[in-house]
C-alpha cells in the first residue's frame, strides 16, 4: 500500500535504483561500440563522446543491425505477417483473398513512415545495451526510448506488468533556447532532468482481471490524465532473457572479453606505432661537423659536413618485434570480433529483388548463431505492431470494426497473426515456387486428369502469393454464369435467324417454281438480304 501511494516518479525511482549494475554494464558495452546510444552520467549535448580505438565492433553492431533487418522486412513489397485462423485450418479461398488483401492494405500504412528507421534503431540498442523500447504513436510515427529513460517490471514468467518512461516536454520560455538550456556546473545524477524541459511520467500497469493495461501520466507529482489502452502503443524488447532478472543481456556483453581484447591490443598498437615512427635528427658531438652547419640550412643546400657525424635516432629498430605482436594479435581479435557479429558470413542482399532463398539463408544463420535469439525477436517485435497499426486502422475506419472482436479475444477470437518473416522466409514466395511447380506439373498429365483440374482455384493461388488481388484477375462465378447465358442466348438468335432463313428460302422455291417468273428469284435473294 506504502507502495502505490508513492508518486510516479517516486516509483521510477525506485525501480532506477535497482538496476545500477544494469547500466554500469551497458554503458561499458555502448563506449566500445557506439557510445551514442547510452551516453555517461551527466552527459550534455555540447559535450564530446570517448571514441573507441577500434571501429570493428561498431561495425559488426550495424552490419548484424542490417542483416536482421533484411530478414525480418525484405525489401520485396510483399507483407511480412499474414492474418490466419487459429485453428491452422485453411480458410476458404474467398476468405483468405478478403484476408490476403487486408494485410497488403495494413502493410502499405506501415511503410508510408518511419518503421524501418525505428526497427533500425530499436536493433541497435538491443545489440549493445540488451534492452529497447519501442512506442507507435496514434499518427504511426515509431520513436525509440533509451535505456535510463524507461523502467520495466516483470511476473515470474517473464511477462511485463509494469513499464514507466519518461518524455520532455519543451517549457514555454521567452529566453532564447541557447539560454534556458545552458546550466553551467550542474551534473545530472540520472537522465530524467533536462534543463528547459519539463519531465513527464508515463505509467503503463497490466490488469490481469480485466485484461487491459491502465495508463497515468503524471507532471510535477501530478496525475494529468488516465486511460486504459485494449493493445499496448509501447514495445518492450530484450535481447537475451534471464531467469527472474527484469532485462536483457545484449549481444555486445556476452561477446564483451574479445571486444575489450580487441580494444587493448588496438590501444598498444596505435602506441607502438607512434612511439616506432619518431625520430630524431643527430650530430657527433665529437665530429668535424657542427649542429648549426645543418640545422640552419635550407633543404637542397650545400653544406660542410662529414657523413659519419651525421646520423638518425628512431626506436624503430628495438620496437618493430613489439609492434608486430601487437599487429598479430589485433588481426586475431578482429577476426572473432566479425565473427561473433557474422562479418564473415554471407553478404547482405541488396536491391528491391530478395529472393526467398536468400532471406531463408540469412534467417537460418541468425539462428544458428544467436541460439534462438532471432526467432524471439521477430515475434515480439513485429506481432505488437500489426496489432497496435490494426487498432488504429479500425479507429480511423479503415479496416472493419467488425473484425475487432475476432483479434481482441484470444479465447472466442477465431483470427491471429503470424509473421513470415524470419526462419519461414518468405512463405508467399515459397507458395508461389510450389505453384510453378505444380503448373508444370499439370501440363505432363494425360487429358483425362486434366480435366478434373480446377484451374482456376489454381489462378487464385497463384496470384495470391504474387500479392495481388485475385478478384481483379480471375472471373467470378457469377460472372462465368453471366457469360454463358449470353453466349447461349447468341447462339439461340442465331439458331433461330438461321432457321428463318431456311423456311423463308423454301416458302420463296416454292412460289418461283409455281409462278414461274424469274422476278421470283430476284425476291427471294432481297428476303434473305434483308434477314441477314
Amino acid at each position: 500500500m506504502e507502495m502505490a501511494e508513492k508518486s510516479i516518479e517516486d516509483r521510477f525511482f525506485a525501480f532506477d535504483s535497482l538496476r545500477t549494475a544494469k547500466l554500469d554494464r551497458a554503458r561499458g558495452c555502448s563506449a566500445l561500440t557506439l557510445p551514442e546510444l547510452l551516453p555517461p552520467v551527466g552527459y550534455s549535448e555540447t559535450e564530446q563522446l570517448v571514441t573507441p580505438y577500434s571501429s570493428i565492433p561498431a561495425r559488426g553492431v550495424n552490419a548484424l543491425a542490417s542483416r536482421i533487418m533484411s530478414a525480418l522486412l525484405p525489401l520485396n513489397d510483399l507483407p511480412f505477417f499474414r492474418f490466419f485462423p487459429r485453428t491452422g485450418e485453411y480458410p476458404p479461398l474467398e476468405t483468405q483473398e478478403y484476408l490476403e488483401s487486408m494485410a497488403s492494405k495494413l502493410h502499405k500504412k506501415l511503410n508510408s513512415k518511419n518503421l524501418r528507421e525505428a526497427i533500425y534503431q530499436a536493433l541497435q540498442q538491443l545489440l549493445v545495451l540488451g534492452d529497447a523500447l519501442l512506442i507507435l504513436e496514434d499518427d504511426m510515427i515509431f520513436r525509440t526510448v533509451r535505456l535510463d529513460h524507461y523502467v520495466i517490471k516483470r511476473n515470474h514468467r517473464g511477462e511485463v506488468i509494469e513499464i514507466i518512461y519518461l518524455e520532455h516536454a519543451a517549457k514555454a520560455s521567452k529566453t532564447s533556447a541557447m539560454e534556458d538550456s545552458y546550466n553551467p556546473g550542474v551534473v545530472y545524477p540520472t537522465a530524467v532532468a533536462k534543463k528547459g524541459y519539463d519531465t513527464i511520467f508515463n505509467r503503463l500497469v497490466w490488469n490481469a482481471e480485466e485484461k487491459h493495461w491502465e495508463v497515468s501520466v503524471e507532471k510535477g507529482k501530478e496525475i494529468i490524465s488516465e486511460g486504459i489502452y485494449k493493445v499496448l502503443p509501447v514495445i518492450p524488447l530484450r535481447w537475451q532473457s534471464v531467469t527472474n532478472e527484469n532485462y536483457g543481456r545484449s549481444h555486445v556483453e556476452m561477446n564483451i572479453g574479445d571486444i575489450k581484447s580487441l580494444e587493448s591490443y588496438t590501444a598498444a598498437l596505435i602506441e607502438g606505432l607512434s612511439a616506432s615512427s619518431a625520430f630524431w635528427m643527430a650530430v657527433d658531438p665529437s665530429g668535424i661537423t657542427a649542429l648549426d652547419d645543418i640545422s640552419s640550412q635550407s633543404n637542397g643546400t650545400w653544406v660542410s659536413a662529414r657523413q659519419q657525424d651525421v646520423f638518425a635516432i628512431t626506436p624503430s629498430s628495438t620496437m618493430n618485434p613489439q609492434v608486430s605482436l601487437s599487429m598479430q594479435a589485433v588481426e586475431t581479435m578482429r577476426k572473432e570480433v566479425a565473427q561473433s557479429f557474422l562479418m564473415s558470413g554471407s553478404a547482405i542482399p541488396s536491391g528491391d529483388r530478395v529472393t526467398a532463398t536468400a532471406v531463408r539463408m540469412i534467417g537460418q544463420e541468425l539462428e544458428q548463431v544467436l541460439g534462438g535469439v532471432f526467432s524471439s525477436i521477430a515475434r515480439d517485435l513485429l506481432v505488437p505492431i500489426v496489432k497496435r497499426t490494426f487498432y488504429l486502422m479500425v479507429d480511423n475506419k479503415e479496416v472493419d470494426e467488425r473484425l475487432v472482436s475476432e483479434f481482441q479475444d484470444e479465447d472466442s477470437g477465431v483470427l491471429s497473426v503470424d509473421i513470415v518473416t524470419g526462419l519461414q522466409a518468405l512463405s508467399r514466395e515459397s507458395d508461389r515456387e510450389r505453384l510453378m511447380a505444380m503448373g508444370d506439373m499439370i501440363r505432363n498429365l494425360p487429358p483425362e486428369a486434366v480435366q478434373n483440374f480446377k484451374f482456376d482455384e489454381y489462378a487464385r493461388a497463384l496470384i495470391t502469393s504474387l500479392g495481388f488481388d485475385p478478384r481483379n484477375w480471375v472471373k467470378s462465378a457469377d460472372e462465368l454464369e453471366e457469360e454463358k447465358e449470353m453466349a447461349m442466348a447468341d447462339q439461340a438468335k442465331m439458331q433461330a435467324v438461321n432457321a428463318m432463313t431456311t423456311a423463308h428460302a423454301q416458302n420463296s422455291a416454292t412460289a418461283m417454281q409455281q409462278q414461274g417468273q424469274p422476278a421470283a428469284a430476284q425476291q427471294v435473294n432481297e428476303a434473305v438480304q434483308q434477314m441477314m
